[in-house]
């Protein structure tokens, strides 16, 4: 790993002189430390966005300055009392380049981040947010991907180096909120303001020829898969056997997925390859937390368990498991532990967590590798060998089998770009809520509305992304169009048309190389991708 450097100035002026804007940099450094993180866990009652005015008003400050016209659009403040905005303002930002063309290029871009776990916290070789450069040239910062780097400086750089300039196409840019959960105040509210007024309309936001993403990977996809944020609960306390079985459901589902296929080609490197050539659906566990009422025994119990994550799209790092007991059936324990726990992944008796460990309890860690949920292959999810080594321990009866408590679980579901939002909730709830019926089980299992999205599929051949490959090969060295791998927002554009009336095409692409690692510890941004990354929008809006 790069070292810090002793004086961060010089790392930022080398920055600033590969991007070719040194506001730019000072922006993103301004972006990361603002921390728009964006937590939302309805399991527990949970939404928590707590520099999102400060984040967009800054955006919008930041853009005026640069000779953009900025306004926000906050749909809580619109519909103040709605059910899904939970009284949380979600402010957006629109920016408008308007050069009276007949044509407009759409740009989308988001200011949310995934929050940093505290487990994720200690793996930091920097401060999270703290944009920080290293000697290898690169910035760190959470955020300073995805989405801050690539898509929010990248669209402004962009936009302000065509500002004055004479114009073929009109541009807008929305950067918007809660992208990493859905876009239920963000992008899908801005959709659902657009259908309140007839096509043409100048109040209608998402009004345009082509859509640009720059929330993805340095080459063209054509194809985004789509998205559900499954939350699966306990209605009442039970006890750590079902509690096993249900995970083995849930982690079942992935067996399921799989066999979505789909003809977008699937990206890779050579140090994670897909595993298979063309994209698949996926379904990884990522959120599990189970706490025991706490009824108390000399047999160990399982008191806690929690995955080390707050976000259901990011699989964990490790699981934090927490017994009590008396005290040398916990040093017992904690031996049979370590002789049963399957390989690859690891036991380590103390690790970061965001838990309290009470006193004389014996703590371990499941260790595994995290990484963005719609990538499961370039993880090790500490979630399935958790349940494993519990299913053992159900098993053996090493553990008070009668101690309750409250369950809930989270999978992130990855569908098809060509598959509905209707067909993977039909595929992917059906065999859990038949299984829980079967069982009479106190479980529910729910998408829940606004955070999940079908795909989004756009013709391989379609002239757009034609132009845009051709772009990206000058600019990036990019070639090859494929499908995406995360959900973006152009699944939420399925079924928009142009103003002419054909089917709205959007093409994904960006700054996260193999280095990225967003959503994990150290993520970083490469100032002369990013570059390529705004010069590639600059090209398109302005070359014939």
């Amino acid at each position: 790993m790069s070292e810090l450097l002793e004086d961060p100035e010089p790392g930022f002026a080398r920055a600033a002189s590969e991007l070719g804007d040194a506001d730019a940099v000072q922006l993103l450094r301004e972006l990361v430390a603002l921390s728009p993180t964006n937590l939302e866990d309805p399991a527990h009652a949970r939404w928590e966005k707590p520099n999102y005015v400060a984040t967009a008003a800054h955006i919008v400050r930041a853009a005026r300055s640069w000779g953009l016209s900025a306004r926000l659009i906050d749909p809580e403040s619109e519909h103040p009392g709605a059910e899904e905005f939970h009284g949380v303002p979600r402010p957006n930002i629109v920016i408008d380049l308007d050069a009276g063309a007949t044509e407009r290029v759409l740009l989308i871009a988001h200011y949310d981040v995934v929050p940093v776990p505290a487990e994720q916290a200690s793996r930091w070789t920097s401060p999270p947010h703290t944009l920080s450069p290293k000697r290898n040239g690169r910035l760190y910062g959470r955020g300073s991907n995805d989405d801050l780097g690539s898509g929010v400086v990248g669209s402004l750089l962009a936009l302000r180096r065509l500002a004055g300039a004479p114009l073929r196409r009109n541009v807008r840019l929305l950067i918007c909120c809660d992208e990493e959960t859905g876009g239920v105040g963000g992008i899908e509210a801005i959709k659902a303001r657009d259908e309140k007024h007839p096509p043409g309309d100048p109040e209608r936001l998402i009004e345009a020829d082509v859509v640009l993403i720059p929330d993805g990977s340095p080459y063209v996809a054509a194809g985004s898969s789509g998205v559900l944020m499954l939350d699966a609960v306990s209605t009442e306390p039970v006890a750590v056997g079902p509690v096993v079985e249900l995970g083995a459901t849930l982690t079942a589902l992935h067996g399921i997925a799989e066999k979505w296929t789909s003809a977008y080609p699937a990206p890779g490197g050579p140090e994670a390859p897909p595993p298979q050539p063309t994209l698949t659906g996926r379904a990884t566990v990522t959120r599990f937390d189970f706490e025991a009422s706490g009824r108390g025994a000399d047999l160990p119990r399982l008191v806690r368990a929690h995955a080390e994550t707050e976000a259901t799209n990011q699989i964990p790092q490790s699981v934090t498991l927490i017994f009590q007991g008396e005290g040398e059936r916990l040093v017992v324990l904690r031996r049979w532990l370590r002789q049963q726990l399957r390989r690859p992944y690891r036991l380590e008796i103390t690790h970061a967590s965001a838990l309290t460990v009470p006193t004389g309890a014996l703590a371990v860690s499941v260790v595994g590798k995290g990484y963005h949920a719609g990538w499961p292959h370039r993880a090790l999810n500490p979630v399935t060998g958790a349940l494993h080594l519990l299913d053992e321990v159900v098993i053996n009866g090493k553990v008070d089998l009668e101690e309750p408590g409250t369950l809930s679980f989270g999978v992130d579901v990855r569908l098809p770009p060509e598959m509905s939002l209707e067909a993977g909730e039909r595929e992917a709830l059906e065999p859990v809520r038949s299984w829980i019926s079967r069982r009479g089980l106190p479980f529910r299992i729910d998408s829940p509305p606004g955070r999940s999205r079908g795909g989004y599929a756009l013709p391989l051949d379609h002239p757009a992304v034609a132009r845009l490959q051709a772009i990206l090969g000058e600019t990036l060295g990019a070639s090859g169009v494929y499908g995406e791998f995360g959900g973006t927002d152009a699944s939420t554009l399925v079924g928009l048309t142009t103003p002419k009336g054909a089917p709205l095409p959007a093409l994904v692409f960006g700054s996260m190389d193999p280095e990225a690692h967003y959503h994990e510890a150290d993520e970083s941004v490469d100032p002369k991708i990013l570059r390529g990354v705004a010069e590639s929008i600059r090209r398109f809006i302005a070359d014939p």
